[in-house]
């Protein structure tokens, strides 16, 4: 996931991988699908940003490690797969209302 995703964000990356690996990649409308957009303000309702981490085969756990999300009063974390840090935000009835702060 980490290398998927230099591929879109850095022009100095070349991945060597199988066939079997590049085929199941998938498309970059698939890649871009899955990607959930986070800035102060967003206007998602908190319940659609939680469908949509589940959506996107986060699981919600107590325990936060990579992969999981939990929900603490206003407060969200989530822990991505590919990075080595979460992120918290204070999300209101139907918009983020602080900015995202690194975890860990």
């Amino acid at each position: 996931m980490s290398a998927t995703r230099s591929l879109f964000e850095r022009r100095d990356v070349i991945i060597v991988a199988s066939v079997s690996c590049i085929y199941g990649l998938g498309s970059p409308e698939a890649y871009y699908g899955m990607l959930v957009m986070l800035e102060k303000g967003s206007t998602l309702s908190r319940e659609a940003l939680l469908r949509r981490f589940v959506d996107i085969q986060y699981d919600r756990s107590e325990d936060l490690r990579r992969g999981t999300f939990r929900v603490r009063g206003d407060m969200i974390e989530i822990y991505p797969t590919y990075e080595d840090n979460g992120y918290r935000f204070e999300s209101g009835a139907s918009r983020l209302t602080r900015s995202v702060k690194s975890i860990r």
